[in-house]
């Protein structure tokens, strides 16, 4: 008897010890957390302003949640101006960049140049070099050219066919106006 009560004694300061613990620990946590959320967040308006090409824009965080594109990738959304950026959570790439909707004559409305200055040729060309620039691990020789225009619009669009998924073949497209505003860059390739 006097060897289980010793016993049950040491189980219960054991028990009561390793909450203790647990509960001095958990506080703790939660800073690093926030400050880990912070550190990404401040990653992903880093990335926004060396693709936006300004490092003063204003970028504000939006909110969290899965990707559009992939269901399992979380994503955070951001607004810049006009604009709006989808970045992976995990790695801070760009997913995707456009324009935000706003109400017409917002102070914050985009203009777009929709002047014939170039040929769907130059802007493939144009939009090859922003790849090579914004996602430099991109080879798109292995991928397939699936572009389009609509008037005013080019979309240059490169499919990776050998990896079909239940969102379709992932691919990287950048759209242009006529006149060369970037209208959209979306990025779904691994």
């Amino acid at each position: 008897m006097k060897l289980s009560k010793t016993l049950t004694i040491a189980i219960l300061i054991l028990i009561f010890g390793g909450a203790s613990f647990w509960l001095l620990k958990k506080p703790n946590n939660q800073p690093q957390q926030q400050d880990s959320q912070e550190q990404i967040r401040q990653r992903d308006i880093s990335k926004i302003k060396d693709f936006s090409e300004n490092q003063d824009i204003k970028v504000e965080y939006v909110s969290a949640g899965k990707s559009a594109y992939n269901e399992n990738v979380q994503e955070s959304l951001y607004y810049a101006g006009p604009d709006q950026y989808e970045i992976d959570s995990s790695n801070g790439k760009i997913i995707q960049f456009g324009t935000r909707s706003l109400p017409v004559g917002s102070e914050n409305e985009k203009t777009y140049d929709n002047s014939p200055r170039y040929n769907a040729q130059e802007l493939e060309t144009m939009a090859k070099q922003f790849i090579a620039k914004n996602a430099p691990e991109v080879n798109l020789e292995k991928l397939s050219a699936n572009n389009s225009n609509k008037e005013t619009n080019y979309f240059f669009r490169w499919e990776d066919k050998s990896n079909k998924t239940t969102e379709g073949y992932p691919f990287i497209q950048v759209g242009f106006s006529h006149g060369g505003t970037l209208l959209s860059y979306t990025n779904t390739l691994k």
